[in-house]
């Protein structure tokens, strides 16, 4: 793996919301200022210099947490800056982090995609560091490694720490939200292994010595100390009560101020919930919950629909409905009840509108860190009722003027979205072309931006350098035939040399895939209704690929029927229906309400609005 000193750093546009993880212990021992949160720090009280550091660990499954894993050296100034860390951050399960902190605080990260939910289960996680390389492990295999006049600067001994805290910096961590506690980081031993070239037994080239494992079935005050402090950007204070051994394992605790160590009195919160075409239904939960009660149908109500079955995932946050007459294209409330967390708490009653599933307009064209550009959509944030967006990213324009060669979309190209960790985009399953649209702007060499591009879990570009493909100010695009098969496309930038670069993403689907839908080529479509709003009268146009048996109802907004207005066969072409609500007999209120076409192939769902 190609990685080198990160000249942007020098330049001050390296991500603020990650250097403060080097941690600057503005207060030690006594706190000036409580926080509202408690956090815990575990460190030893020796420092090393080299060698091979390995944690067995299941980190805290929440937006808004780091679980951590690291060296440091403390410091007096930041002109002596030596940190090494591996990041275990909540708001991703398929993605670690890693990143070796070098004099005068800058930063070298590298996210790293990984090939399973590290929430369900303990993973061994390691690095080598020496003289020469560091290099990360993830259950034994090297996945990372650095080298270059940055790891040369590594040459102070640090001590081994592990904590979890809750940033301020909702952009690379997620947004913060009080339900998330308590939550608990688990670690199962740690291991020191020192740096003995051509004479060790363990490690890469046997260079290495094993020196000592703590399996934490007691505190070793010898070796460990829990810390007392906090530091700038951090919401909580570290205390030494959140350090907690329990069952073979050491648990650092993020809790209230009120309720600390390894304890559980908040009731559980329903989060989200989220509908999929083959009419199963996906509930978030604030935290892990109980198999038995989240498995009770009963527990679990959708007005005109029937749940079959709910299945608890295997980390115990989500649970999958599956159903029968349930619409997944209509907005509709999700009841929960009696459900209790794993310390049998129990979840209050709660209502949640499950967000309906998503057909876009095809091509789907997204100009990434930027605005609405002719058909291009405007980057966004992701969140789970969004379509799409990108997650902990920061926006770079350039000139309006710059002229991008190889293309005649220059206003495209010369806006990015500049250190994107991941891109998410609804999609319905099937198989897309997918083309991503690079354009290097900055450098006027090659190998000073070289990253990695993972999508749906398939590494696809390796050590990308715009630059040596194409030189500057010019369009770079990179296209792919991707399979969907979860209702979601998940594309993931690994830096390896300075930070990555999107300009945009366009999206088409495959002709005669396995799961294509010629509706999303626009042979079939459902038009807006027009007037809208109406009273009592609108007309609603729709057209027909081939000779298909229709259906055409209306809900409400709760996803009630509240009419059939076609039920026939209809030939291939356009149609238009009259609907009036009086029609139906009932006394409607003013409102929104949902009109959905329905064939053997086809279904879309569109709103209306009924002013009386």
């Amino acid at each position: 793996m190609l990685v080198n000193v990160n000249p942007l750093s020098e330049l001050k546009i390296i991500s603020p919301y990650k250097i403060v993880f080097s941690i600057i212990l503005l207060i030690a021992s006594n706190l000036i200022i409580a926080k509202e949160y408690k956090g815990a720090e575990y460190r030893t009280h020796d420092a090393f210099l080299y060698g091979r550091f390995e944690v067995n660990m299941k980190p805290a499954n929440r937006v808004g947490v780091i679980s951590s894993f690291f060296t440091y050296h403390e410091i007096t100034s930041t002109a002596d800056w030596n940190e090494i860390d591996i990041e275990n951050v909540g708001r991703y399960d398929d993605m670690i982090q890693f990143n070796p902190i070098t004099r005068n605080q800058v930063g070298h990260e590298r996210n790293h995609p990984i090939a399973f939910n590290q929430y369900e289960e303990f993973h061994t996680y390691a690095f080598e560091w020496t003289p020469d390389y560091v290099a990360w492990f993830v259950d034994s295999i090297e996945v990372h490694r650095q080298t270059g006049e940055h790891i040369n600067g590594l040459n102070l001994s640090q001590k081994i720490m592990m904590n979890i805290w809750n940033p301020e910096y909702a952009n690379w961590v997620g947004v913060w939200n009080d339900y998330s506690l308590p939550t608990f980081a688990q670690y199962d031993w740690v291991s020191y292994s020192s740096y003995t070239p051509g004479a060790g037994n363990y490690g890469t080239n046997n260079n290495f010595t094993q020196q000592w494992t703590d399996n934490f079935d007691v505190f070793d005050a010898t070796r460990w100390g829990k810390a007392t402090h906090t530091f700038s950007g951090n919401k909580c204070d570290f205390i030494p009560e959140n350090v907690v051994f329990k069952n073979g394992k050491l648990v650092l605790c993020l809790t209230d101020a009120v309720n600390t160590g390894y304890t559980d009195v908040a009731k559980p919160t329903l989060v989200w919930a989220k509908a999929f075409e083959n009419g199963n239904i996906e509930i978030k939960f604030s935290e892990e919950m109980k198999k038995s009660s989240a498995e009770t149908v009963s527990n679990y109500i959708i007005s005109g629909a029937t749940i079959v079955s709910a299945v608890l995932s295997k980390d115990l946050t989500k649970v999958t409905l599956s159903t029968n007459n349930f619409i997944p294209s209509v907005a509709t409330n999700l009841i929960v009840m009696n459900i209790n967390d794993i310390w049998g708490n129990i979840i209050s009653t709660s209502v949640k509108t499950i967000i309906p599933t998503y057909i876009p307009e095809f091509p789907l064209h997204i100009n990434v860190g930027g605005l609405l550009v002719s058909d291009y959509l405007p980057d966004q944030e992701w969140d789970e009722s969004l379509e799409y967006g990108f997650m902990d990213s920061g926006d770079g324009a350039w000139p309006s003027n710059i002229q991008i060669a190889n293309t005649n979309e220059d206003l495209i190209y010369i806006t990015d979205g500049e250190a994107t960790r991941k891109y998410n985009i609804k999609l319905p399953n099937n198989e897309y072309d997918v083309t991503l649209m690079f354009a290097e702007k900055y450098f006027s060499s090659s190998g000073n931006r070289v990253f990695d591009v993972t999508i749906e879990d398939k590494l696809l570009l390796d050590n990308l350098d715009i630059f040596a493909e194409v030189g500057k100010n010019a369009a770079y695009d990179f296209t792919t035939k991707i399979s969907v098969n979860d209702e979601l496309l998940e594309i993931i930038l690994s830096p390896e040399i300075n930070r990555v670069v999107l300009s945009g993403i366009k999206i088409n689907p495959i002709p005669n895939s396995v799961g294509y839908n010629s509706n999303q080529l626009n042979n079939y479509e459902l038009l807006q209704n027009y007037p809208n709003p109406f009273n009592p009268s609108t007309k609603i146009e729709y057209t027909l690929q081939s000779k298909s048996k229709v259906k055409l109802k209306i809900f409400d907004v709760l996803g009630n029927e509240v009419g059939l207005l076609v039920n026939q066969t209809q030939e291939a072409g356009t149609h238009t229906q009259t609907l009036n609500f009086k029609d139906f007999g009932k006394d409607l209120v003013s409102g929104v309400y949902f009109y959905q076409l329905q064939t053997e192939n086809f279904i879309k769902t569109k709103k209306m609005l009924l002013l009386k």
